[in-house]
């Protein structure tokens, strides 16, 4: 029986799809004062990155072409700093306040992404936070994804059982794997810049793939429950 369904932050909970074309355009504009770097370039080298499960497309793509350790940290800065002045709006993923409402008369739902406070922030000003029975971010851990152990200590925390939940999340690397490893039900949303990620080994083979929030249902809920 399901107890619970913690929710991924970015890319389940918040739609990400319109920050990545600001950040290509923000780091082709820094490499191209190395050398000659275009957007179709940074787009390959970020297929490249998701193909290669790499934990971050963002620091492969400028380690990709600045190699002396000091200039790509002054680059990660500056890629950083450029992005966080943008101040750029979360968005609310679609299907997700029809998902909650629709779900949370019966399952609880948590948080289990890496986003902090200001993420909570954006939930309370959308009436959504309301639904979240376990609101724990980030902030309240030392330890991240895709470590199991976070996963661990965020059910711990619920005090609920791992294998009476379920893992949604977009990425198979950081989301499916580690709930995967801690025994949890796993559903993954094909979408945003790693949904062209496939399962390499069983271990990174989500319990149901979707292409989007509504196709969540109580019966794709219950046959996740029954499975092994």
């Amino acid at each position: 029986m399901i107890e619970a369904i913690f929710l991924d932050a970015g890319g389940v909970i918040i739609d990400e799809s319109h920050f990545e074309p600001i950040k290509a355009e923000i780091i082709t504009q820094i490499l191209s004062q190395y050398a000659t770097y275009t957007i179709s370039d940074y787009w390959n080298d970020a297929e490249e990155a998701v193909f290669r499960f790499v934990s971050s497309v963002y620091e492969y793509v400028l380690f990709k072409h600045i190699h002396d350790l000091n200039e790509f940290k002054s680059a990660l800065q500056l890629f950083k700093s450029k992005w966080n002045d943008l101040g750029v709006p979360f968005k609310v993923m679609p299907f997700l306040p029809e998902l909650l409402e629709r779900l949370s008369v019966k399952y609880r739902f948590g948080i289990l992404g890496q986003y902090g406070n200001d993420f909570k922030s954006f939930l309370q000003c959308n009436n959504l936070l309301q639904y979240f029975s376990f609101q724990e971010t980030q902030e309240a851990y030392l330890i991240t994804k895709p470590d199991p152990r976070y996963f661990e200590a965020i059910v711990k925390s619920a005090n609920c059982n791992p294998t009476n939940c379920i893992m949604v999340g977009d990425r198979i690397d950081k989301d499916i794997t580690p709930a995967n490893v801690l025994g949890m039900k796993t559903i993954r949303i094909k979408t945003g810049l790693h949904k062209n990620q496939e399962p390499r080994i069983p271990l990174e083979v989500p319990g149901l793939t979707i292409a989007s929030l509504n196709e969540i249902t109580d019966l794709a809920i219950n046959k996740l429950g029954y499975c092994i």
